[in-house]
């Protein structure tokens, strides 16, 4: 990308606001610019996993949705929603090894993309970049962590309190909100969707969303879910830890 790009200040701006990026110098922001492209995807589109061999990713707007479909059977499994800074995919940048999961993308996605041998080579050249990188493995190590425990430890209702709550404002000051808190990624996601996120059906998850509603936990005001009562959804997610706990 050439520094007469019309938008070349605002990319630069939404590159330091990634957490890979993050505290680098402008100097260093420029010089790794030079190697991005900007690209759009258009919204319900999925790509082929095997870009990540050759493309590295960070998004500007929109989501993607990374999901692992068996082909035996055609069932989806979403592993996570990707927002605004994120980037893929870091796997297939540490190992060259095809990722599985396929990207989708859930609105018109708005990205930078950069060669994949050209972000290897600035684990290298950039020391500020590769301790960058660190955390941001251990927030994914992490995030993998929680969803395969889900999976094997957690009824539905609770996995799906779980994945409203991990879709919620990482930001959000609960001293000061306990109500009208918007799951803002799961925006305009089908039930279907949603259960694909749970790893259950949507029959299934129509069933508990109601009744959340019931209890006065959500509700749905086009296609959002908004919670109404975050200290009790979050008791609803934690009681399956809580009783796991009791007999450790």
């Amino acid at each position: 990308m050439n520094k007469s790009f019309p938008l070349y200040r605002y990319y630069r701006q939404k590159l330091q606001r990634s957490e890979l990026f993050h505290n680098l110098s402008l100097e260093t922001l420029d010089d790794m610019l030079k190697r991005f492209r900007f690209e759009t995807w258009n919204k319900g589109s999925q790509h082929d996993a095997r870009l990540a061999l050759r493309r590295f990713y960070v998004i500007v707007e929109g989501r993607m949705e990374l999901v692992r479909i068996n082909p035996e059977t055609g069932r989806s499994f979403t592993l996570m929603i990707l927002k605004e800074g994120d980037v893929y995919d870091v796997l297939s940048l540490l190992d060259g090894r095809e990722h599985d999961a396929i990207p989708v993308a859930l609105d018109h996605l708005k990205l930078l993309s950069a060669p994949i041998d050209s972000v290897r080579e600035w684990l290298h050249c950039h020391p500020e970049f590769n301790q960058n990188l660190m955390p941001h493995l251990s927030q994914c190590v992490r995030l993998r962590e929680e969803i395969a425990s889900d999976l094997v430890l957690h009824d539905t209702p609770t996995r799906l309190a779980r994945v409203i709550l991990r879709h919620i404002p990482v930001d959000l000051d609960e001293s000061e909100s306990n109500s009208g808190i918007k799951a803002e990624l799961l925006h305009d996601l089908s039930n279907e969707q949603l259960a694909q996120l749970v790893g259950s059906v949507r029959q299934v998850v129509n069933s508990h969303l109601g009744k959340m509603k019931k209890e006065g936990l959500i509700h749905i005001d086009q296609h959002q879910i908004i919670v109404d009562d975050l200290r009790r959804l979050k008791a609803k997610a934690e009681v399956m830890h809580g009783q796991l706990q009791q007999h450790l």
